[in-house]
Parts: structure tokens; C-alpha cells; sequence
């Protein structure tokens, strides 16, 4: 038979044919063959990952002109908005009449930082960290605050969470700065846990304009990015496993979260989520859906989300506070979070770090020298007392 792959939201007919035997069957006229080493990296993956290699196998069973030896299956990158990069690198031969089908491997020369960061791909990363925890504190120095950055080591990747800890970072991240900015994130989120190693689910930045483009299709149009889908993947294959794990997201990655909630409860309302656990920082998520969603999917906030009141991600990008003096108060600071400073230093930004207090807040930007942003945020502060 011919492999159904139309509705690409839904595990096909192919899908459900490899995960069994699948040793032979036809596409296109050919039979195609799969060795067992790949139907069981193929059984290992979660149903979006399925999705794209049979996707792969139905193009290489179709190539019109039969090629000889073995050759290694790439697909194009495309723009990852519009659709998602395949991170997998299939083994194959072809004659007139079979395809055989060897391998089925994480494509590891594509994956990982790349010189042009708009080449990364969304994948998952296992990162484990160097040396002692010493997370981000109030009372750091801005010496020790930039230190974080060397706390992380090298993301490897992987096709499953097998750590007790995820994440998912926000937009203008790369992979090198996502690696160690949720390891931090990480460490607010869940003090007491001590985390030596988590996984990474990497939204890779496209660019500025690109990725609000990305944020606004996933928030305000309505749409559904394949990266809420892949993670929406993730999310149930936890739970199938029978694991628990504990995620922080921040920024972006909160609406990616939401929306992955969104799709699982549209498409698996019958299968909890409750294995799984989250933590919002400045997330650009509109809480009220994303509460109502956590509902539905049995998720839990295993702490209170981190906004930091400056901060027009959470307050205005996520709809949470549209009040005048939100709106003028968090606009006064969109050049910090752009990544404008004084000091050079991140702890001027209210949105890159972990928001600890507006008592460390103000500190910090005492530290970096900025006077004028301090004394705003004592005067907030004083509005309380």
C-alpha cells in the first residue's frame, strides 16, 4: 500500500506499519525494506519524530531514477516557521523495484551551535553541568554573574528526556546561550533539586523580526508552529515512558509550552500530562489560557511564575497586564531588554535573568551604574510600603 501521510498531525498508516515488523511494504511501486537496527531507533522516537522519517522514506521511495551504493538522505533547511527542520539522516538503497532502508540516525553534522546561528535546529540537548551549583544570587558580584555562562557544558543530542529536568528557551537564543541561560533559569526554578545535568528543548532564533513573526503565530494568530507540535511530542512521550520531569521555560518558551498544551489537548484529550511539571520566568504566555490548558492536560506549576514588573514580555506580550502604568512602565525599559546597557552586563535586562526580587533588581542596576533605572524601580518599590 501506499503510505498515508496527508494529515501530518496524526500518526499515519506508515507510522503505524514501521513501529510493528515493517518489513516490507509498498510506495510508489517499489517495495521497500527496513533493517531491524532502524525499526528500533525508529520505536525510540516520539510520534513527531516518527512523522518526519516516514515522511523521508515515502520521498526516497519515490525518487523517479533509481540510484546505486549507498547514499545518506538530506533534507533541506528550511525556515523553521514554515516547516521544521528534519534532524535525522537516513541509509538507503534503491533499485527500480525496492528501496532498503539501513539506517535511521540523528544527523549529528547538522546539529549542535552552528557558525551562522539561523542554521541551528530545533532538537533536544542533554546538557550536564561543570563543577558545583552556585546559582544565580542576590547578592553576586557582576564578576560572578558573568561566570554563569562557563557553569554548563556541551549539549548533546538526543531523541528522548531521560533527565529529571527540561527546559525551553526564549527567542534570540542561541544554542550556546540557551545552554547555560536555562541551566540558570533552572537552578531559580527548582533551588532545592540541586540539578547536575537537564535537556534542552532549543528554540533556535531565526533573527529578531523572525521570531516575534514566530511568538505572534503561536499567541495572537491563532496558528500552531511545528515546534509547539514537536514539543507537544515530547510532552506525551514523557508521560508514556512513565517518567517525571520538571520544566522551567522562559520567555518565548513559554508560549511555545502553552501551545503545546493547546495541541495535545485538541488532539489526545483522553491522555494526561500530570507526569509532567513547569515553571514559567518572564513568560510571553497569556496565563489565564495557559492556566485553563494546565487544567485540561493535568500539568502542574510547580512554583509561582517569576515576572519582573518591568518586564513587557509577561505584562504586555502575554496580555497578563494592559494597565496604563504597566504599559508605561514596561515600555520605559524595552531598550534593556533589547539588550541596550550601560555596563554591558546582563543584570540590567528586567527579562534575561531569573527575576529574584525588585530589592536584587534594583541592586544589580546599581552595580552596572545605572542611576536613573535604580532610582525608577525605588520608587515602584516604595508605591507598596
Amino acid at each position: 500500500m501506499k503510505l498515508q501521510l496527508n494529515e501530518e498531525d496524526k500518526v499515519g498508516s506508515a507510522v503505524r506499519f514501521i513501529r510493528g515488523k515493517g518489513s516490507i511494504f509498498t510506495s510508489s511501486g517499489r517495495k521497500i525494506y527496513i533493517e531491524p537496527e532502524a525499526i528500533t531507533f525508529f520505536n525510540g522516537l516520539n510520534d513527531y519524530d516518527q512523522i518526519q522519517v516516514a515522511k523521508e522514506i515515502e520521498t526516497i521511495a519515490s525518487i523517479p531514477s533509481p540510484q546505486d551504493g549507498w547514499v545518506q538522505k538530506l533534507r533541506p533547511a528550511f525556515f523553521k516557521a514554515k516547516g521544521f527542520k528534519s534532524n535525522f539522516i537516513l541509509k538507503y538503497q534503491l533499485t527500480s523495484e525496492s528501496a532498503i532502508i539501513s539506517a535511521i540516525e540523528l544527523n549529528l553534522a547538522l546539529l549542535g551551535s552552528q557558525a551562522k546561528t539561523k542554521n541551528e535546529r530545533t532538537c533536544l540537548y542533554k546538557i550536564k553541568r561543570f563543577g558545583e551549583p552556585k546559582p544565580f544570587k542576590e547578592k553576586m558580584s557582576l564578576e560572578e554573574v558573568n561566570n554563569l555562562t562557563s557553569a554548563w557544558g556541551k549539549p548533546i543530542p538526543v531523541t528522548s528526556v531521560t533527565t529529571r529536568h527540561a527546559a525551553v528557551n526564549g527567542m534570540l537564543n542561541d544554542l550556546d546561550k540557551a545552554r547555560w541561560l536555562m541551566g540558570t533559569h533552572l537552578d531559580t526554578a527548582y533551588p532545592k533539586d540541586l540539578a547536575t545535568e537537564y535537556t534542552l528543548f532549543h528554540n533556535p532564533t531565526e533573527g529578531g523580526g523572525l521570531d516575534l513573526y514566530e511568538s505572534a503565530v503561536d499567541s495572537i494568530f491563532g496558528g500552531m508552529t511545528e515546534n509547539a507540535k514537536a514539543l507537544a511530542a515530547v510532552l506525551k512521550d514523557i508521560q508514556l515512558n512513565g517518567s517525571k520531569t520538571k520544566w522551567i521555560v522562559h520567555s518565548q518558551g513559554g508560549i511555545i509550552f502553552k501551545q503545546a498544551l493547546k495541541y495535545h489537548a485538541r488532539n489526545y484529550p483522553d491522555i494526561s500530562l500530570n507526569k509532567n511539571m513547569v515553571v514559567f520566568h518572564a513568560g510571553g504566555n497569556n496565563k489565564n489560557e495557559t492556566s485553563r490548558l494546565m487544567n485540561k492536560t493535568g500539568i502542574k506549576r510547580a512554583a509561582p511564575d517569576r515576572d519582573n514588573p518591568f518586564d513587557l514580555v509577561p505584562n504586555i506580550a502575554g496580555r497578563n497586564d494592559l494597565s496604563t502604568a504597566s504599559i508605561k512602565r514596561s515600555l520605559s525599559f524595552l531598550p534593556k531588554v533589547a539588550g541596550k546597557s550601560i555596563s554591558g552586563t546582563r543584570v540590567e535586562s528586567p527579562h534575561t535573568l531569573p527575576f529574584l526580587s525588585l530589592e536584587a533588581y534594583h541592586r544589580f542596576l546599581t552595580l552596572a551604574g545605572d542611576s536613573r533605572s535604580a532610582a525608577k524601580v525605588k520608587k515602584y518599590m516604595k508605591s507598596f510600603n
